[in-house]
């Protein structure tokens, strides 16, 4: 089998390489330029300005589109520029897979937040779409593009919509991303952890491995959940201030280091969607492939930091 891993560079398609790489597939690993460091095959491409025809790939079974553009607030200063990292990027690698002979499946990361201010919890696939951002809104545009070119038969393919995935993030990432990891190092610095606003809003975290593990359970049920869209969280909510909290308490544990939870107004220009509440109900692709997250919250951190202790 032939994979293709689009952003593989980046927190979750690292994490992911290194997980196929203890299978027998053959890897390929796209990024704006050459990682020697890696043993996979990268293909060097600038999804915007370099044609997939001059990429020398081979046919390709399976494709994991995990590039993006993230931050919510780049997306509001150029509504033009995330269109085109969000969008115009994934259809230029479909029209490309789409001249194949058998359709490639192509398993595309979206975002738990594209349904918007979910009323009702848990969330659930059947939410209407409500998207508050123009993030969400690409990454929704993303998707109907996807599933039209299933329709088509062109492709096959399925959404992953993910919770706030944590453990070990990069240093590249979008700022306001990977927050739990960043807590985490100022916490060892002793640094005051400021939150916006009281933080009694549930958020739902979900571990890197829980992640990595979903995305390869399902390229096994590719029939299954052909044309699909799947929610992918931990299953159970803890608010914004306890997430800090217990971050700040389990580096105190570890290293005696102290860092307080301070309070302030959130910026003027902070989205809604900032102050949602959000639980993953992961039942209906629990229910096609068996997958189920193995990490809590407090267990993801010590993983994620080799935090062995008991408490």
């Amino acid at each position: 089998m032939n994979i293709l891993i689009v952003g593989a560079a980046g927190f979750i398609g690292s994490h992911l390489a290194r997980k196929l790489s203890e299978e027998k597939v053959v890897i390929y690993c796209q990024s704006r330029s050459y990682r020697s460091n890696y043993d996979f095959k990268w293909i060097k491409h600038d999804l915007l300005n370099d044609l997939w025809e001059d990429s020398a790939l081979p046919h390709i079974d399976l494709v994991y589109y995990l590039a993006a553009q993230t931050s919510i607030y780049e997306a509001r200063k150029s509504p033009i520029q995330d269109i085109n990292s969000n969008v115009i990027a994934l259809l230029r690698l479909l029209d490309f897979l789409k001249k194949q002979n058998k359709p490639a499946f192509v398993m595309l990361a979206g975002t738990a937040t594209q349904v918007g201010l979910a009323n009702n919890l848990p969330i659930i696939e059947s939410f209407i779409d409500q998207p508050i951002t123009f993030y969400d809104l690409s990454k929704c545009t993303a998707e109907n593009y996807l599933k039209q070119y299933i329709n088509e038969g062109w492709i096959n393919g399925c959404v992953m919509r993910l919770a706030n995935v944590y453990g070990k993030s990069l240093d590249s990432q979008q700022k306001d991303r990977g927050v739990i990891d960043k807590v985490y190092n100022q916490a060892l610095l002793g640094k005051d952890i400021m939150l916006y606003g009281d933080g009694e809003y549930l958020r739902d975290y979900i571990y890197i491995d829980d992640v990595i593990s979903a995305f390869t359970v399902a390229s096994k049920f590719t029939s299954a959940i052909n044309g699909s869209t799947f929610l992918i969280g931990s299953g159970k909510g803890i608010t914004l201030k306890n997430a800090f909290l217990e971050v700040i308490n389990l580096v105190k544990i570890k290293t005696g280091a102290v860092a307080n939870l301070k309070y302030s107004e959130a910026p003027k220009e902070f989205y809604a969607i900032e102050f949602r509440n959000a639980v993953i109900d992961n039942s209906k692709f629990n229910q096609i492939t068996g997958w189920a997250p193995k990490f809590d919250f407090k267990s993801g951190m010590k993983a994620s930091y080799e935090l062995n202790f008991s408490g």
